[in-house]
């Protein structure tokens, strides 16, 4: 078995055409019928079946295609890394976070990322989305390494920091004068809550069900902005980290401060155990454990 015909194959399962097949592969079709041919030799099954003047892929067919897909992708990445320690491409690093990190730690990582010397080469791809979306992004490899909130058996995780969680409610709530709430303080109040994936409805979830109690959810948003935005137009409250949303004016945020629930997350810096990286990924993730890293 060659790359060529892992290659020949991932194109052929994509276009399901001969023809279009070698024209896009550069190379005669009765070239591409044999390697094919060849390939399911070697396997013992048939990858393709004429379905009348069309072809498609077999149930074998189907089942192989993402092995292919995946050992191409690992040829690829490894080039990369090879030219990447040549010298010969550009050092670029895809991270990604989560916005309410995002005007306090970010800044600080990138100075001091950047203050060193051997670093100055290092370019980044950021995206910023909420933590359940980098999570998966990180498992389908689009991401090097991202802050996150979410754990994995497959992913290595270090805690960077404990993101303390506020009370966001309405200007003039009856709640807005108080130095700190506990849970009960708040426990029945019309909520605004983050939508299912992220961790911080999960967790809100966890301590409305340590209490025997069902919130009030009045809305379910995608991001931390979202949720302030209804608090500021008085539809409810809202539990969330700091985000630089909360200098709205409409909106007052208070410290919670409970004996029975725990009102911190954990943010971590994570990478993928079995992927390789880069080493302008590891330079970065090694920075950020040495400088960041708390127990």
């Amino acid at each position: 078995m060659t790359l060529l015909q892992l290659q020949y194959f991932k194109t052929l399962a994509r276009v399901l055409h001969y023809t279009q097949a070698a024209a896009e592969l550069h190379i005669a079709q009765p070239s591409l019928s044999y390697s094919i041919k060849e390939l399911e030799k070697e396997l013992g099954v048939k990858l393709f079946e004429k379905d009348s003047r069309h072809i498609k892929l077999t149930v074998y067919g189907e089942q192989f295609l993402p092995y292919a897909e995946r050992a191409l992708d690992m040829i690829d990445e490894g080039v990369g890394v090879l030219k990447q320690m040549a010298g010969s491409a550009q050092q670029i690093v895809r991270l990604g976070y989560f916005h309410s990190i995002s005007a306090s730690l970010i800044p600080s990582v990138m100075m001091g990322i950047y203050g060193q010397e051997k670093n100055q080469s290092i370019r980044f791809q950021f995206t910023e989305a909420p933590s359940f979306d980098l999570f998966q992004q990180l498992k389908r490899g689009e991401l090097d390494l991202t802050f996150c909130l979410h754990q994995d058996p497959d992913i290595e995780s270090v805690t960077i920091m404990r993101q303390p969680l506020y009370l966001a409610v309405p200007e003039h709530h009856p709640l807005a004068k108080r130095e700190s709430v506990c849970f009960e303080d708040f426990a029945r109040e019309p909520i605004v809550m983050l939508d299912k994936p992220s961790s911080l409805r999960q967790k809100m979830d966890e301590i409305y069900f340590q209490h025997e109690l069902t919130p009030n959810v009045v809305f379910e948003v995608r991001e931390c902005n979202a949720a302030l935005q209804y608090v500021a137009l008085r539809f409810g409250v809202s539990v969330l980290p700091h985000v630089p949303a909360m200098g709205n004016e409409k909106v007052v945020t208070i410290p919670i401060s409970d004996e029975t629930s725990s009102f911190v997350r954990t943010v971590c810096l994570s990478w993928m155990k079995n992927r390789p990286l880069s080493p302008a990924a590891r330079q970065v993730r090694d920075y950020i454990v040495e400088h960041y890293a708390t127990p």
